[in-house]
């Protein structure tokens, strides 16, 4: 016969289950007299809410949350002109361009010292082949990073 004891674990775990756990904070951010910053979850006379996980009913309304990063930037923020940034990825562009030309001339060398220490009895080829390895790894990060301009 099953006692007590052995139920109580089931009813805990089964009221848990059933009991929705949802976990909330709004985000103040004060600054005091002195001129230091806290960031807290409780209001203060003068505080500023950055950031709330809560709907205007207080609680939450949907199963999706606002990112923080959809909201639209300040008034005072610097904006960029799309000429301005065309002419940062068109200089970004060809800073990756140049680096992976560089790589590339890397790998030939290593190629060639490793091919030179191949025929030599006794060298340690394993700092070469960990340089080679290194220049075909940042050439394939290089050219992933390169598929990504249009």
């Amino acid at each position: 016969m099953y006692s007590l004891m052995t139920f109580r674990p089931l009813a805990f775990a089964t009221a848990m289950a059933l009991c929705p756990c949802v976990a909330c904070a709004d985000i103040y951010k004060y600054v005091d007299a002195d001129g230091n910053v806290t960031f807290t979850d409780r209001y203060r006379p003068g505080a500023q809410k950055v950031l709330s996980d809560f709907g205007p009913s207080r609680g939450h309304t949907s199963s999706t949350k606002t990112r923080v990063s959809s909201r639209p930037s300040p008034a005072n923020f610097p904006r960029v002109t799309p000429k301005t940034q065309r002419q940062r990825d068109d200089l970004r562009h060809q800073i990756l361009l140049d680096e992976r030309s560089h790589e590339t001339r890397m790998l030939a060398e290593a190629k060639a010292a490793l091919a030179t220490s191949l025929s030599k009895p006794g060298v340690d080829v394993s700092s070469l082949n960990e340089a080679l390895r290194r220049h075909q790894q940042n050439i394939g990060m290089l050219d992933k990073e390169l598929s990504r301009f249009k």
